[in-house]
């Protein structure tokens, strides 16, 4: 796709494996440049792995870069496509870029991929205190539908776990699917399985699948340690959410057995008693963000559903 009419002339296309050293250093310097100018951090933000940008460039549906001018790539978008689900992941431009419409229209290009790929809810999350990017997101069709809170900390450990790895059956397909029709997190148990950076615990009851954690112990940036287990996506069936609590204290056993402090973990601001049964676990909100969506809801208020996807 050329533009000639924007300001800044540009292409854009799927991304591909040869793109791997230039999107991983506008993920860099774009991340960098936001979080020095909001004060986040006092050191140079790290480059992502070679095995976290590999993982991300051998889905299906990696994403979109776009070169401006033509041949030269000033930012990208990865994508996510988890059955009915499309996702945008992370994104950027190159600070020398902006202020010139490329975000937009790369944004829009990753949205257009979801669509193609047959997804029929989109959706995202961004920081709540950027104006700017929840205007762009809602004039693109998204709107605002809750906050996300990341919750982080240590629960009371199982004294004995009852988890099966995933070894790569339809479970989480089934489970996650029964939660939210079409849904399939499969996809995020493949990445981290590609990256070997973490591993994906199945529960069940009477030798059915009732419940999974895909859950991340290995860091995405170079040079940086991992204090805490994420879960990168979890999903409990209705009937077994009685057993819920049980889950999470064997994933804190999980934890520990790898030498982590505890557990962080996205909450979306709809499902109340999850909301408030973390809180009364000793679990502490450390971040929030925005849930921009067009398209059906994603679960409901009683389900036991987490995702978040910031790549």
């Amino acid at each position: 796709m050329l533009n000639q009419s924007s300001p800044a002339e540009y292409v854009i296309r799927a991304m591909t494996p040869s793109d791997l050293k230039d999107v991983c250093q506008i993920d860099r310097d774009a991340f960098d440049a936001y979080r020095r100018a909001h004060r986040q951090i006092n050191r140079p933000l790290r480059l992502r792995t070679p095995e976290n940008m590999n993982a991300a460039l051998r889905r299906p549906h990696p994403g979109v870069v776009i070169e401006s001018p033509p041949g030269h790539i000033a930012g990208y978008c990865f994508t996510h496509v988890w059955g009915s689900l499309g996702w945008l992941g992370t994104l950027g431009v190159a600070p020398r870029k902006q202020g010139f419409g490329l975000g937009r229209a790369v944004i829009a290009a990753g949205l257009d991929v979801l669509r193609e790929a047959g997804c029929t809810t989109l959706a995202l999350e961004t920081m709540p205190e950027s104006g700017k990017n929840l205007a762009l997101y809602t004039n693109l069709g998204l709107d605002a539908r809750y906050m996300t809170f990341l919750y982080q900390g240590a629960i009371t450990p199982a004294t004995s776990t009852h988890f099966y790895r995933w070894s790569g059956s339809g479970e989480i397909a089934a489970i996650s699917g029964r939660i939210v029709p079409g849904l399939d997190c499969t996809p995020a148990a493949h990445w981290l399985e590609n990256e070997e950076a973490g591993v994906t615990l199945i529960w069940r009851e009477d030798g059915v699948p009732v419940a999974f954690a895909v859950l991340r112990h290995g860091p995405r940036r170079l040079q940086s340690t991992q204090n805490y287990l994420t879960i990168e996506t979890a999903a409990c069936l209705p009937g077994a959410t009685v057993h819920w609590p049980r889950y999470l204290g064997e994933m804190q056993t999980y934890a520990q057995s790898r030498g982590t402090n505890g557990l962080v973990l996205p909450v979306n601001a709809q499902q109340y008693p999850l909301l408030r049964s973390m809180l009364a676990a000793g679990m502490q909100i450390v971040h929030t963000r925005v849930r921009m969506v067009s398209g059906p809801s994603i679960g409901d208020p009683d389900a036991v559903l987490m995702i978040t996807l910031a790549m």
